[in-house]
């Protein structure tokens, strides 16, 4: 475990500073030494001077030479700030020196690649410089998106000009797995005779209250017919046209028409309807704002900026025809993705 922890932490190491994350260290990759500054100490009355705490220590502190190169404490106290938290706890049961070996590592061998002439080797060169512009864009994208604010006002507006998207409808579906046509035996699935036959009875147990759970344990066969007789809120838009159309207008209890797709035959039960007040809807409503806004920051900073392609080269995809019917996967086929 300990060997394991130690080779995730060096790819962390390896991935954080590989992508530019520690910008500091590549300046100093190029910039001269700089003195290691003097270990800060306290005095003790009546004693030689003692090391500071380690939380004291300054952040301008050398903790590392490698060659020219010379790492503060700033400069891993960033490096750790900006590993996951699984790393940060292996940082706190195996100590920093493994974090050091591994900065020392990378960072010799990258002095090495620099002797070698590696930064301008093909396709090096150009990497690196696709990393920095990744890095300033999304840098700026943040900028961009920690500018905008959303008030209570505009959220209120959304909110009473959006009522629908707060509807939610708790569901219960049903899918009755198809043959494929043409399939030879053994195919998993029933004929569209015994499919609808199957759904008929379904729909006529639920219809006359059959508890759901009864109904699944009297029709389910694995990967045949699923049932889940537990309930799960949809949104508007969240389920196939027909399937969403029944959720929202067909009363508590009621069973939606089933809708046939070349692989199964699916419907539903409504269960219950829910609206979310304001207070509730409101955090997701900033979001929403927020990414307006920002959309439209983007698209004005596209229109000021002189950006050419070459149509001929960069074509879009031609339109893929839909099939006739929508295709239902084994798993889940009600739900859009």
């Amino acid at each position: 475990m300990k060997h394991q922890n130690l080779r995730q932490l060096s790819l962390a190491i390896i991935m954080l500073v590989g992508l530019g994350v520690s910008a500091a260290f590549a300046q100093q990759l190029s910039s001269p030494a700089k003195p290691a500054a003097a270990t800060p100490t306290v005095k003790k009355a009546g004693t030689e001077t003692a090391p500071m705490p380690s939380a004291a220590i300054s952040p301008e502190k050398v903790v590392l030479k490698v060659g020219e190169a010379q790492v503060t404490k700033g400069d891993i106290d960033f490096l750790v700030s900006n590993l996951k938290p699984q790393d940060q706890h292996n940082l706190t049961t195996m100590g920093m020196r493994p974090l050091g070996d591994e900065y020392a590592r990378m960072l010799m061998l990258s002095q090495q690649a620099l002797n070698d002439h590696l930064d301008s080797a093909p396709g090096i060169r150009e990497r690196i410089q696709l990393q920095r512009e990744q890095m300033l864009a999304q840098a700026e994208y943040q900028k961009m998106a920690g500018e905008i604010k959303v008030s209570p006002e505009e959220i209120t507006q959304y909110f009473s000009t959006h009522q629908l998207e707060f509807e939610t409808a708790e569901v219960r579906e049903f899918v009755i797995r198809k043959k494929a046509e043409g399939a030879k035996e053994p195919a998993i699935g029933f004929s569209p005779q015994e499919a609808q036959a199957k759904v008929d009875s379904m729909r006529k147990a639920l219809a006359a209250g059959t508890d759901p759970k009864k109904v699944k344990q009297d029709f389910e066969i694995a990967n045949v017919v699923m049932i889940d007789p537990e309930p799960h809120p949809v949104k508007r838009g969240q389920l196939l046209p027909p399937l969403d159309k029944a959720a929202f207008e067909l009363k508590d209890g009621q069973v939606s028409e089933p809708m046939d797709t070349p692989q199964a035959i699916v419907f539903l039960q409504v269960v219950g309807h829910k609206s979310q007040d304001e207070k509730e809807a409101a955090s997701g409503i900033e979001n929403t704002l927020k990414q307006q806004k920002l959309d439209a920051g983007l698209a004005d900073l596209k229109k000021k900026t002189n950006i050419w392609m070459d149509d001929d080269y960069f074509k879009a995809q031609a339109a893929v025809t839909p099939a006739s019917a929508p295709q239902a996967p084994a798993a889940g086929p009600a739900q859009k993705n």
